[in-house]
């Protein structure tokens, strides 16, 4: 999952986390945020989860040995149902996509989610907006976050279609949403950028 700082990656990394836990799945979480704070060790300890951090670096251009490496320890060791890996601020979705599709082994499935803090859109289109681009070319599923404070409006939706064609497109409030609901929600978008994938 990669967004920029503080478009609210951590928070629905959080819900999911508790939605896919009370769905029965296990996960583990891979954090590659650049700094000391993630996801928080209670939310760790009680949904029994294992956290791998990849400090020091994006993980698309300077530790991208470490995250695979890490990918194929947790899934020999523990085998969840899911890894989770929340990105950093500046990660490049496309890049990552490919490493994944090229180092990830026979059966592996990737589902990339971007999330677009709605509240600093305009902002960020202008002031940063290669970055943006790079964040969004190559997601699956768009979450269109903190749409309580920013509403999208139709060219927002078109603006991202051209960036991330395919791309299955949903608006929410993280801070606000269910666990469970929120869950189902990426589920569906993944069904839906699936089912697109095979027409």
């Amino acid at each position: 999952m990669g967004g920029f700082l503080g478009s609210g990656k951590t928070t629905i990394i959080k819900q999911l986390i508790r939605g896919l836990v009370n769905d029965g799945k296990t996960c583990a979480v891979i954090e590659n945020e650049i700094g000391d704070v993630g996801i928080d060790d209670v939310l760790i300890g009680e949904a029994g989860l294992t956290v791998t951090p990849l400090f020091g670096g994006c993980v698309c251009c300077q530790i991208t040995g470490d995250l695979m490496t890490a990918v194929h320890r947790i899934q020999d060791e523990i085998s969840p149902d899911w890894v989770v890996v929340e990105m950093t601020g500046l990660a490049l979705m496309d890049s990552i996509r490919d490493t994944f599709e090229e180092y990830g082994g026979p059966g592996f499935k990737i589902h990339t989610v971007s999330v677009v803090d709605m509240s600093r859109w305009i902002h960020l289109m202008g002031a940063l907006a290669v970055v943006f681009d790079n964040q969004v070319e190559g997601a699956d599923v768009v979450f269109l976050n903190k749409t309580d404070v920013a509403a999208p409006v139709p060219e927002t939706y078109e603006i991202i279609g051209q960036k991330a064609p395919g791309a299955v497109i949903s608006c929410l409030d993280a801070a606000k949403k269910e666990p469970g609901p929120l869950w189902a929600e990426l589920l569906r978008c993944i069904g839906e950028h699936e089912g697109g994938m095979k027409k």
